[in-house]
């Protein structure tokens, strides 16, 4: 006994005049050491009943919780229960503890905090409250760090302290009041530096919020921005496959088009030929012709010369022997005139076949002039079909269009609206939802109930249209299950919705061929108690602490029907501060991509986007939902976008 009070005397006098007497106010670290030496040195009623010593703080940072964890830590435990140290910003939000700790410095109000631990077994310990007002009150006087204690109010609370702790602290008001007299000078003077400082603190803060304004509108409309280009490529990229089969047909007509409009231009030329040879073929008629004319008009003079030839031979016949010379050369006329009427009929004749051969291709090139007004009319006909085809298909693709927009608008309607995520999670969280289609089968759902925060990652059968539907059905039912069971266990919650998704599919038993359902990370953060439970359908819990990444695997059956329906597991983990901790859906891991894109590229795989988790430890949540997005945008690369991609981080 005599060696404990000795330790517990040279523990304050230690405290009081060696290693703090240089300092001339408290920091986080002295705090932490004055609170957990002092409650070695209190004892609780119903000690032995307390599983878990738990330490709050009211504070408006997390300065001095950083502190009391660390010391907790290397302490291990007070009076051999494990310590827990939690944080709040509100008198109100304080659940059950040992010890409540507020500093006045951050305006708590002390009567107020005297009613949150009356009759209820918390310790109060305080700094710089007036004399009394707390049970246990920190103070500075002359540089050295003190206590006062209120013997009356510990022990009207039920507390039990060591006679020698207790005759270390301040007595009475007088003593409080001499030791202030001492240091009030010092405490103005510290007062108006403090203040000169907070002044120029508080323009640095607003000059800071006005920075960090700028750069959150600028991040927005880049995001924003970008997020339009992503939705017109994915919505380009759904209506060219959807169209594909049309333009397939399209592109033979025109290619039929094109052939016929080939030939049509092939017969044009041949036209232009034969007119061509036409003309030069009326040309040697028409030279003929007038040869033939010439050659009448000498028939014509020579027939009148024989006609007068005769007249004169009937008239002189008696004088046929005086003029048989010039019979003779009569005679001989005659026979060249015959000769000239033998060749001019042989002439006609071959002029006449000429005419005939003329006329029979003047027939076959108007025919052919015809077939070809024929099928020009077929093309143009075919052509306004194609138009028309054309027109309806772009009517068709627009109201699908416009129908799938709206569709958007319900699904992001029913998801958790921006502003209560971040309400809730506040910086330390992102959700990367990249749809493959307009709408996506993959979705993120958070909520709150008990001061437990639910989160889940799902990946429904399908994507696009089908799988929006799927995702509509599941946040319906997990709104009904949060608020339907009483005790909640994150295995409890897909059981209940496993039995909620085979009712509504009409799944009766193992011979239905109906296999729709969902894949699901679900996890409950209970952050009062660094507490998280997770269980998987298929999909699996990244954990990351100190650099070393850790899975959490998931149940081999989905949330539908299962050949072997089995109850999901419960995984407890216990987080620590700086812990992150990440759910998915498979469509990051399964996108291809790569330098061989131009192959088809391979998998994004998983151990590649493990190590992608682990290499951006150092970035704020914000910084690692870049990361992810830029990385798969450059794996991708021109590939397609082969299904829904989901990512959620959270860290503590």
């Amino acid at each position: 006994m005599k060696t404990k009070l000795l330790q517990i005397v040279l523990f304050f006098l230690v405290l009081f005049s060696g290693t703090l007497a240089g300092q001339n106010k408290f920091d986080n670290r002295s705090r932490a050491v004055f609170i957990f030496d002092i409650v070695k040195y209190v004892k609780w009623q119903g000690e032995d009943s307390i599983k878990t010593f738990k330490i709050a703080i009211l504070d408006n940072n997390d300065d001095l919780l950083n502190e009391l964890k660390k010391m907790a830590a290397e302490r291990g435990n007070v009076h051999g229960k494990p310590i827990a140290v939690t944080r709040y910003s509100q008198p109100e939000e304080i659940p059950h503890a040992q010890v409540l700790f507020a500093n006045k410095d951050n305006g708590y109000n002390i009567y107020k905090l005297q009613e949150i631990v009356q009759g209820k077994n918390i310790l109060l310990i305080t700094e710089n409250y007036e004399f009394h007002k707390s049970m246990i009150n920190f103070i500075v006087v002359n540089n050295e760090k003190r206590f006062e204690m209120n013997e009356a109010k510990v022990k009207e609370e039920g507390f039990t302290v060591t006679p020698l702790f207790a005759a270390l602290s301040i007595k009475s008001k007088a003593d409080w009041e001499e030791l202030y007299k001492k240091t009030d000078i010092e405490l103005q003077k510290e007062k108006e530096i403090v203040e000169k400082q907070t002044k120029v603190i508080e323009d640095q803060k607003i000059e800071i919020a006005a920075q960090e304004e700028r750069l959150v509108k600028q991040r927005k409309e880049i995001e924003e921005q970008q997020a339009r280009i992503d939705d017109q490529k994915k919505e380009l990229t759904t209506l060219m496959q959807r169209v594909g089969v049309n333009q397939a047909l399209l592109r033979q007509k025109l290619a039929e088009l094109e052939k016929k409009q080939k030939e049509l231009d092939e017969q044009k030329e041949q036209i232009v030929t034969q007119s061509k040879i036409l003309d030069r073929q009326k040309a040697e008629m028409t030279d003929q012709e007038v040869k033939i004319a010439e050659q009448k008009k000498v028939l014509n003079e020579q027939l009148e010369k024989i006609h007068l030839q005769q007249f004169i031979l009937y008239m002189f016949v008696a004088l046929a022997l005086v003029l048989i010379g010039l019979g003779f050369f009569i005679y001989r006329a005659y026979k060249i005139k015959k000769q000239s009427n033998k060749m001019l009929t042989e002439k006609n004749h071959e002029i006449m076949q000429q005419n005939e051969e003329i006329r029979q291709q003047k027939e076959e090139i108007e025919a052919q002039r015809d077939e070809i007004e024929r099928q020009r009319d077929e093309i143009e006909e075919e052509r306004r079909v194609a138009v028309e085809q054309r027109d309806e298909i772009a009517h068709q693709k627009k109201e699908i269009t416009d129908s799938i927009h709206y569709a958007r608008r319900i699904q992001q309607a029913v998801l958790p609206p921006p502003k209560f995520l971040n309400d809730l999670m506040k910086d330390s969280y992102f959700i990367l939802n990249k749809p493959r289609d307009i709408v996506s089968g993959d979705y993120y759902w958070m909520a709150e109930r008990d001061n437990k925060i639910i989160i889940a990652a799902a990946d429904c059968t399908g994507h696009g249209v089908p799988g929006a539907f799927m995702s509509l059905l599941g946040v319906a039912f997990l709104k009904e299950i949060i608020n339907k069971i009483e005790l909640m266990h994150a295995n409890d919650i897909l059981n209940h919705l496993r039995n909620y998704v085979i009712t509504a599919l009409h799944q009766p038993g193992v011979e239905s061929q109906t296999r729709d359902g969902m894949d699901m990370a679900l996890c409950l953060l209970d952050l009062d108690n660094n507490q998280l439970q997770f269980s998987g359908a298929n999909n699996p819990l990244y954990l990351i602490r100190n650099g070393e990444l850790t899975e959490f695997k998931a149940d081999k059956q989905p949330i539908g029907l299962y050949e072997e329906n089995k109850p999901f597991t419960n995984q407890m983990i216990e987080l620590e501060k700086g812990d992150t901790f990440y759910i998915f859906s498979d469509g990051y891991a399964d996108q291809f991509g790569g330098p061989k894109f131009n192959e088809g590229g391979k998998k994004f795989k998983y151990s590649r986007f493990k190590e992608l988790l682990l290499s951006f430890q150092n970035e704020n949540m914000n910084r690692q939902q870049d990361i992810l997005n830029q990385t798969i945008l450059e794996w991708k690369g021109p590939l397609e976008q082969v299904d829904d991609i989901l990512v959620i981080g959270v860290r503590i």
